[in-house]
């Protein structure tokens, strides 16, 4: 470990959390009592998380970031020379990770991760990995699990605009390597699965808080590309608390307890749960997504190499921008970083394909889950 890891953490932290508390209004509490030895697994809802998490730790910590975070040129270096985080490449194996969390953990490291590995786009936490459980066996260090409420709505993964209003990060629980090591691996799952677990809307609905500031509905066409109205696809677009689909005209509202006003749906996340539906059928029926202007490369050793630009297509048999064509199966899986950024693994290489910023680069992401999960229910 190195000394100046802790010394720059020692020195930013207060300052960070203070940072935090008059930009969001963040609470949060000091972890207290730990063991010497743990790995931190957090709920992922902004940008922030790694700060939002760390200033409860008096301790450092070695965070587990993307892949694409090395690409930051400048920046990463402060971060390298800082932090050292631990590289995971989205959308790809990941067991040269998991290999280095063991190894920072045997040599009496702390290691935090957030166990979704994306943040959630509709406020429900993400699916965990089973393979996070027998990584904190594997470990042999004890497990201390936080939670982060509130996030959702101070910073959509939609939006690009900051909210303030309440926002809380504390630890859940805290589980010693002698208690880990008489359970199975199940078991560990499912204390991380029920710790980590947060729907933003249900907390919401049983205490309204205001979020306010600027554009809060702007980018939620980043999330919905079908108009709950009249059914058209990629016709909407949001200015300040509304959006508008071009085709029918018709609108709605997103207010500043995060609710929708002018449709049926209340919630993003019933919205979100609508358009899913629809995206299973359009799988069911092989259409085809597809939007224009896109940048694929390749990438190797945090470099990327462009492999072609123009039209993306995807439909359950093939995944085609420009000259480079793939087969659906073929790709073993599909991650985003940011709102326009596709990574996924073909074979031995590893991709990424940038969406320009006013389209929807999520529907492709939503549309290879429903394929995969036809898959899955077609061998069932």
């Amino acid at each position: 470990m190195k000394k100046r890891h802790k010394i720059v953490w020692s020195i930013l932290r207060a300052p960070v959390g203070l940072f935090l508390k008059l930009k969001f209004g963040y609470k949060y509490e000091v972890a207290k009592d730990l063991p010497d030895n743990y790995i931190v697994l957090s709920n992922h809802v902004t940008d922030w998380d790694p700060v939002f998490v760390g200033v409860s730790f008096k301790r450092n910590m070695y965070l587990v970031g993307s892949e694409h975070i090395s690409r930051w040129k400048n920046a990463y270096k402060f971060l390298k020379w800082g932090f050292e985080p631990i590289l995971r490449p989205k959308g790809a194996l990941a067991s040269g990770t998991v290999m280095d969390i063991i190894r920072h953990c045997r040599k009496g490291k702390n290691v935090c991760l957030f166990a979704e590995g994306a943040r959630s786009w509709d406020g429900i936490t993400n699916p965990i990995a089973p393979a996070t459980a027998k990584l904190i066996k594997s470990s042999k260090c004890a497990l201390v699990t936080y939670k982060i409420t509130g996030g959702y709505f101070v910073s959509p993964m939609w939006s690009q605009s900051l909210r303030k209003g309440r926002i809380c990060g504390k630890v859940k629980n805290v589980y010693t390597a002698d208690e880990l090591n008489s359970m199975s691996v199940d078991e560990i799952y499912d204390i991380i699965v029920s710790d980590l677990y947060e729907d933003a809307y249900a907390r919401q609905l049983e205490n309204p808080s205001i979020y306010k500031g600027r554009n809060i509905a702007q980018g939620l066409e980043k999330l919905l590309f079908i108009c709950p109205h009249c059914g058209a696809y990629d016709t909407l677009s949001s200015k300040g608390d509304t959006v508008l689909c071009s085709k029918c005209e018709k609108s709605f509202k997103y207010t500043q307890y995060g609710m929708l006003e002018g449709i049926k749906l209340k919630t993003v996340k019933e919205l979100s749960d609508w358009q899913k539906l629809k995206i299973d059928k359009d799988c069911e029926q092989g259409k085809e997504y597809f939007t224009e202007n896109v940048i694929l490369s390749t990438v190797k050793n945090h470099e990327e190499t462009q492999m072609a630009k123009g039209k993306l297509s995807m439909t359950p048999d093939s995944f085609v921008c420009g000259s480079v064509k793939l087969s659906m199966s073929d790709i073993s899986d599909l991650a985003m970083h940011g709102q326009n950024a596709l990574v996924f693994s073909a074979g031995k290489d590893y991709y990424e394909a940038i969406t320009p910023k006013s389209t929807n680069a999520l529907k492709f992401m939503l549309y290879y889950q429903a394929i995969k999960k036809r898959e899955t229910e077609a061998v069932v």
